[in-house]
């Protein structure tokens, strides 16, 4: 386990944070009439490798919520059971969701303030998936590194890989901006004395959270509780608000 100096929230708060930021300098690059760097090339390779590091944070943050129960699962490996030297994003994911359906964020759209002090949210449109995130991330990879010139992708092939990946990157950004902007994190409820890290639980904590203005690094999240939800409305969640 980390140690005390940061709650399992306030951590994930400063990785929406970031987030957020990285979200900024890449919609600043594409918003723009000219080069921000040097060249149109370097532009998409710096904002790809932004993209990357946009999922490395969700992945990271994606283990604060149930950080016990990754844990557990990691001391199951014979060799490397220290989930802090973990830093494969495409591995953490694949983790994550063998111990919880949460294990991405879950994208809100409208919200509805209910009488009695409750919020009312809607899922958001996009759909969050363990396989579009890791296409993303490793899409984004591929514009990290030169071609080898002795290999069979020819320099030319890969100035046009380049040149085609902006409208890629139009589309992914997209999306994670999507699914990032308002949502919402779900954890499980977990004992490491009784409980096994695959098993079924129940939500134990929900952080509400809006990246609000872009121009910002302001990020809120709220610490919600969830209720019963009324029959026939399995895509919808209420919260007490905590207002």
């Amino acid at each position: 386990m980390t140690d005390g100096r940061a709650k399992a929230h306030e951590r994930y708060h400063v990785a929406m944070v970031e987030v957020k930021r990285r979200l900024r300098a890449v919609n600043r690059i594409l918003g723009a009439k000219k080069s921000r760097t040097l060249t149109l090339d370097t532009d998409n390779e710096f904002s790809w490798l932004q993209v990357r590091k946009v999922i490395e944070l969700v992945a990271f943050a994606g283990i604060s919520s149930d950080e016990a129960r990754y844990a557990a699962l990691r001391m199951e490996a014979k060799d490397n059971p220290d989930y802090t030297r973990d830093w494969k994003v495409g591995d953490i994911l694949k983790r994550l969701s063998k111990i919880t359906p949460h294990f991405l964020p879950i994208p809100i759209g409208s919200v509805q303030v209910m009488g009695d002090g409750l919020w009312h949210f809607n899922e958001g449109k996009e759909k969050q998936t363990l396989e579009r995130f890791v296409e993303i991330y490793e899409r984004a990879g591929e514009h990290l590194h030169v071609p080898n010139p002795f290999g069979e992708v020819s320099l030319e092939q890969h100035q046009q890989l380049v040149t085609s990946s902006r409208k890629q990157l139009y589309k992914d950004v997209l999306y994670l901006t999507s699914v990032l902007w308002t949502h919402a994190k779900v954890g499980l409820e977990f004992d490491p004395k009784d409980d096994e890290p695959r098993g079924a639980a129940n939500p134990i904590s929900a952080w509400l959270v809006q990246l609000g203005k872009p121009e910002t690094d302001e990020v809120r999240v709220v610490l919600a509780e969830g209720i019963d939800r009324p029959e026939g409305r399995a895509d919808k969640e209420d919260v007490p608000s905590d207002e």
